[in-house]
């Protein structure tokens, strides 16, 4: 088993205001909403049957209807998480892997041929590596879990005493290092692709901080703060930068922590979002009605690769490389990384998400059915 390195940062001796536990309840409740609207089943559609550009490829397959539905994909594989527990299936709807248990805010992480089940808030997480389920099942209440395209794992969560710990398990999913936080309550965490370092998100009085460290030093090796906003989600690029979000902006920053570029939503609401290593996009709404409505993407560097105004607020979105799926209440398209759509059809209410396979297939899900489609 790997040698764990065991880090703590120094605990604030003074008192921390009310205020600030308040803040924490806050943050906790929004990341909780993020991690369930992003993926969570709604009125979604099916794709005409009297179009010529979608040809359905296989007969609907079937998978056990819980609530809270969240679908990713583990390589060409479905993953389902809900309040039952999770469901693998394979690219021809067939099930891998059923196991049933609770989870109140059911939650999945993809990368390649790993995955990761759990409950945000809860004490249940299942790993899955080389088609075999891991009990992973925590002591204390998990935060978030993040997958990197190596199959390195990180798990924030609770710890008595501290404001969180994370704890970074290798391929072999041995555990590799943990840290504690003495000030700034863990909110998510990453390894880079590269497996040599990790970014921990945490919110702390000031807004939010990311902290960097390498695996062969018990140093922190930067930080970087993020003035008056509750940034929720970082992420690695695939070379080397990293970038976080929050309901106010994304900002972008070097492997060193010095920063690239920022992009405010000024008075956008963040609406939805893609993040990948290759490219994200951030979907921003005018009015809380979901009109005024424009999609954004962005470089490994920051900068915007494209912006394009949309009809109305998409319901859905999946990459894949440097391809966006993106699906509203009426139609279903196909962009390239820089906004140029590719293809795009009508839809008819019936299916509940659409997530685009690595061959460029599309999977379309109902709460209890699915289709694979190919775009002709």
């Amino acid at each position: 088993m790997a040698r764990v390195k065991h880090t703590k940062q120094k605990r604030n001796k003074g008192r921390f205001s009310a205020s600030i536990a308040t803040l924490l309840i806050v943050v906790l409740a929004f990341v909780i909403f993020l991690y369930r609207d992003k993926l969570s089943p709604s009125s979604l559609g099916a794709f005409s049957r009297d179009r010529t550009e979608i040809m359905i490829s296989s007969e609907p397959f079937t998978y056990e209807n819980g609530s809270k539905q969240i679908f990713a994909l583990m390589g060409d594989k479905l993953a389902i998480a809900s309040s039952t527990g999770l469901q693998l299936l394979d690219d021809n709807g067939n099930t891998i892997s059923r196991e049933v248990f609770s989870m109140a805010n059911p939650a999945v992480r993809c990368s390649g041929n790993y995955s990761a089940f759990f409950d945000v808030g809860g004490k249940s997480l299942r790993i899955f590596k080389d088609g075999q389920s891991h009990d992973f099942d925590r002591e204390t209440a998990i935060i978030s879990v993040t997958v990197n395209s190596s199959g390195y794992f990180t798990v924030t969560e609770e710890e008595a005493g501290y404001k969180g710990t994370v704890t970074v398990y290798d391929s072999d999913l041995d555990p590799l290092y943990k840290w504690y936080s003495g000030s700034g309550y863990a909110l998510d965490s990453v390894v880079s692709p590269d497996n040599s370092m990790l970014a921990i998100l945490c919110a702390d009085s000031s807004g939010s901080t990311i902290r960097l460290f390498r695996f062969d030093s018990e140093e922190e090796l930067a930080s970087v703060s993020i003035k008056d906003e509750l940034a929720f989600k970082v992420n690695f690029t695939k070379n080397g930068n990293f970038y976080a979000l929050s309901e106010k902006a994304i900002h972008f920053f070097d492997s060193s922590g010095n920063a690239l570029s920022s992009y405010s939503f000024d008075e956008y609401f963040l609406a939805n979002y893609e993040l990948s290593d290759e490219f994200c996009a951030v979907v921003l709404s005018k009015y809380v009605s979901g009109s005024g409505v424009t999609l954004i993407s962005f470089g490994t560097d920051g900068k915007v690769l494209g912006s394009l105004p949309l009809s109305e607020e998409p319901l859905s979105l999946s990459s894949q490389g440097q391809k966006l799926l993106v699906l509203d209440a009426s139609s279903i398209a196909l962009y390239s990384g820089d906004l140029r759509m590719q293809k795009k059809n009508h839809v008819t209410p019936g299916f509940t998400s659409a997530l685009l396979l690595p061959k460029g297939n599309v999977l379309l899900l109902s709460s209890h059915y699915g289709e694979k489609c190919e775009f002709r």
